[in-house]
This record gives structure tokens, sequence and C-alpha cells, in this order.
């Protein structure tokens, strides 16, 4: 069959185009492609340090990697073929970082790190915040940070050889002669009472007065939580018959009050309107007692339902809420609600068929850990109380030569009013720092941090922690824009002393 030269033509020009048009489906596919992957592999690198975080980003980087590996060629092929490789790749680095922040959780670095504590035998027995202060109370040195930047504003020592052995729970005015806020840190020498209680300008370290205590007896260097507290423009300093307060702006006595015949004091709490006092009575109820803080007023009276104490811990003094641990296996276990008349309102049990409740972080030994000032996993919002709950099962380990450990743990919220169960909210991990901001919770697991509504139970945060994770209870607080303190107890191996995340 004859071939006419205008057919040669037609399949020529037709042959040219079939090549034209593969080769530019080629650029144009490895341009896609490859920038797509190469793009979100860059962000899934710099992400963290951007405030991203997540699971997802380790999924998104093996992705990446994969998808690299057949698509890298074409992506090569793009950049050397300008014309259509350009736009392509434009195109596949918008659609990368597209997929990159649909699916990438948001994420905390940590702004910075205070030094690793020394001796590597020291542990922290508080902490405090104050404004942009973070104060750590170890038994031998208080050292304040400046909580934007990190730096150390001042240290305070105890006098002689004293070490710290009470310290308040929450901390005051410090009066219009010196303005600003003051703790209250108790100090003894070693198997010496706790016989000595100063004031701290938190602004700068000073010391303002100290007071002395007829403490009872001590037994080493041991702290002791709740025997001094601040209530209203007062100081309470527990002793061994009863309980002396001290105006907080200058340390002059301003009342005294006397625990019942046959009854040693147990504890102190107080708030911006109430002074709490509780009294041991040996078999009989222990006596918890509200006072005026101006001059001691009694205003209730309360006798706990239970003999002999194992725990005690007054979690809120407004709405009144006291945790009773009783030592009679078939006694009080259950933080009880009072009204301002010292009327029962509830009980809710902290061990039940469905969870146990973590009152203190870490559990019932949990008054080992900051041994000054325990951390609290019971916090008060309102008329509510918000606890971790536990269950068997929450935590698990596999055996083998590479062990893995896989954790649930949820946040539940109970009614002081009746004592129900208002809602359940399920985190990822064990709770290891409760925070309470405005009309929510801040709650922290190992490695991350969600933020819980307190009236719904919804989360309507989560940030994943991307640099330190936190593997036992420690003191957070947050502020501005959610900025997070974390105050480690032992500060000298897994975790800093003090760190700041955001």
């Amino acid at each position: 069959m004859a071939v006419w030269p205008e057919d040669s033509v037609v399949r020529a020009r037709w042959s040219a185009r079939l090549a034209w048009g593969k080769e530019t489906w080629m650029v144009v596919s490895g341009g896609v492609l490859g920038a797509m992957f190469a793009s979100m592999g860059l962000a899934v690198l710099f992400g963290p340090a951007n405030g991203f975080g997540g699971d997802s980003l380790a999924y998104m980087g093996i992705i990446s990697i994969l998808g690299l590996m057949p698509c890298g060629a074409g992506f090569v092929w793009a950049l050397i073929h300008p014309r259509a490789g350009l736009p392509s790749v434009a195109l596949g680095g918008l659609l990368g970082l597209a997929v990159f922040v649909g699916f990438a959780g948001d994420g905390l670095n940590d702004s910075w790190k205070a030094a690793p504590d020394r001796p590597s035998t020291i542990r922290a027995v508080g902490s405090w915040t104050s404004g942009d202060l973070v104060v750590r109370v170890r038994p031998d040195l208080v050292v304040a940070y400046r909580g934007s930047t990190g730096a150390v504003l001042w240290r305070w020592t105890p006098p002689g050889e004293d070490s710290v052995c009470a310290m308040s729970r929450g901390t005051g005015p410090g009066g219009p002669a010196r303005g600003g806020v003051v703790g209250l840190i108790g100090h003894s020498p070693h198997d010496k009472p706790c016989a000595a209680v100063t004031a701290l300008d938190l602004a700068d370290g000073t010391e303002g007065w100290t007071a002395t205590v007829d403490a009872p007896a001590r037994d080493g260097d041991d702290a002791t939580p709740d025997v001094v507290a601040v209530a209203g423009q007062q100081a309470l300093l527990q002793e061994r018959t009863g309980w002396h307060a001290v105006r907080l702006a200058d340390g002059r006595d301003a009342w005294r009050s006397t625990a019942d015949p046959g009854c040693a004091p147990l504890q102190v709490a107080g708030g911006p309107g109430d002074a709490v006092t509780v009294a041991q009575c040996g078999d009989a109820a222990p006596v918890l007692r509200s006072l005026a803080p101006s001059d001691g007023r009694e205003l209730r009276r309360i006798d706990l339902p239970a003999g002999g104490l194992r725990n005690l811990a007054v979690v809120s003094v407004d709405p009144l809420a006291v945790w009773v641990d009783a030592q009679a296996e078939r006694g009080t276990h259950a933080v009880l609600s009072y009204d301002r008349g010292g009327r029962q309102r509830a009980a809710i049990p902290v061990a039940g068929d469905e969870y146990d409740l973590d009152v203190m972080l870490g559990g019932l030994h949990a008054f080992d850990e900051f041994n000054a000032r325990p951390l609290f996993g019971g916090v008060v919002v309102g008329d509510l109380f918000i606890v971790p709950g536990e269950k068997p099962g929450d935590v698990g380990i596999s055996g083998g030569k590479h062990p893995s450990r896989t954790a649930t743990g949820r946040l539940l919220a109970y009614s002081l009013a009746d004592g129900g169960k208002r809602w359940t909210a399920g985190l990822d991990d064990q709770v290891t720092g409760l925070a309470v901001d405005g009309g929510s919770v801040w709650a922290m697991t190992r490695d991350r941090v969600t933020k819980v509504e307190a009236a719904t139970g919804r989360q309507s945060a989560v940030l994943d922690v991307n640099d330190t994770a936190s593997l036992y209870p420690v003191d957070l607080s947050v502020s501005g824009s959610e900025r997070f303190t974390v105050v480690a107890e032992d500060g000298t191996r897994d975790e800093p002393p003090v760190r700041v995340m955001s």
C-alpha cells in the first residue's frame, strides 16, 4: 500500500504530540506528588517548633518518606523542566501543607527549663505561682523564677541549719506597708518542732516577720501539710493545743482558738472569708469548725462521721468540702460537702464499683509527694467536684524484650449539692497535673494537656506536649494565652525542676 507524504506528516505530528503529552504528564505528576510529599515531610520536621504536635505527625512523616521513594525521580524531572514543572511543584507544595495543617494537632514546646536540681537526693516540698512568678520550695532552699523568661529572681535559705517543715497552701496580701504577696514558710532544725514561721515577700524574697509557734515534736526533717494557712488578712498557725492567728501584714497577734478537751489540732485551712480548723478527738468524731478570720468567732461546728482517721484534707473552704478517709474498713471514705449552716449536703465515695477517685494526685500515698503542700487531684469549680477516676486495667504493660505501655484516663464531675455524677471525660492517659482556669480545668497527662469545660465535660482544646513528658505528678498552673508552668518534685532526673510550656 502506498504511503502518501501527507500521511507521514500527520503521523509524525501525532507521535510528537503523544511524546510531548507523556513527557508533560510525567513532569506534572512528578512535580505535584513529589512536592506534596516533600513539603509534608518538611512540615513534620519543623512543625513542632511552630506549635504543631500529635500522633498524626509520625504517620505523616512515614507517609512522606514512603511517598517520596517512588516519586523522587519524577520530582527531580519536574525541577529540570521548569516550564511545566515549577507550577506543578508549587501546586504540590500547597497540597502537602494543606494536608499537614488539616491533620496535625496543636502542640506545646518548652519555652524554658530550669537547671537540674543538685544534690541528686533533693526533692521539692511544694510550690506557689503568683502572676509572672513561680516559687519552688525545697527543704533547704526557696527559688523564685520569672515565668516569662526563666530568670532566677531571688533565693531564700532557712536560717542556720533549719529546713522547711511547713508552707501555706495559698498566699495573701502583704499589707499596705509592704504591698505585694506573701507566703508562709515554717522551718526548724533537724528533729526539732516546727517552731518558726516566716512570711516571705514573693516579690523579692525578703523576710517580713517571723512568729514563734508552740509546735508538737517533729521526727527528722519531714514536712507536715496544712499546719499554716492564709485566711483573709490573717496567718493561721497551728500549735499543740489550738490555733494562733496573727496579722499577715506585720505578724501581730490577732486571736487564739483552743481545741476541745480531749482533742488535738490536726489541720488548718483558709480562704478569703473563711478559717477552717480540724481537731482529732481520739475515738470520737473529729471536729471541724469554721471561724471568722477577723476575730476567730465560731461560725459553724461539724462533727465529721469518722472515728480514727487515716487521711483527711479540706478540699475547699467555700463551698466547704472535706475528704475523710477513716482507718476502719467500713468507715467513711468519701468527700463530704456542707452548707453554710453546717448541714451535710452530699457524700461522694472515693472507691466504688466503677471508679476509684484520686482526691490527691498519685492516690492514697500522695502525701509523700510535695509533702508540705500536696497536690490535689480533686478540685472544686462552682458547685462541682472534678477529679481523676481510675479503674482496673487502665494501664497495661506488654511483655517481651521490648515492653510497651498502653493507658487510658478520665475526669469525673460530681455535684456537691447531691453527690450525683454529672459527666465523664475520657483522656489519653492517667492525669499527672490538674489546674482550674475559670470555668474550665486543664488536665495534664504524660504527653498531652486537655481543656475540659466544667459545666459539660466537653473537651474544648487538646494540646500535645512535644518536649518533656510528665511521668509523675506535677504542680500545674496556667496563665495568659495557654502558657503552662510545670513544677516537678524530683528535678534531678527525667524532668527539670521547673519548666514553662507554650
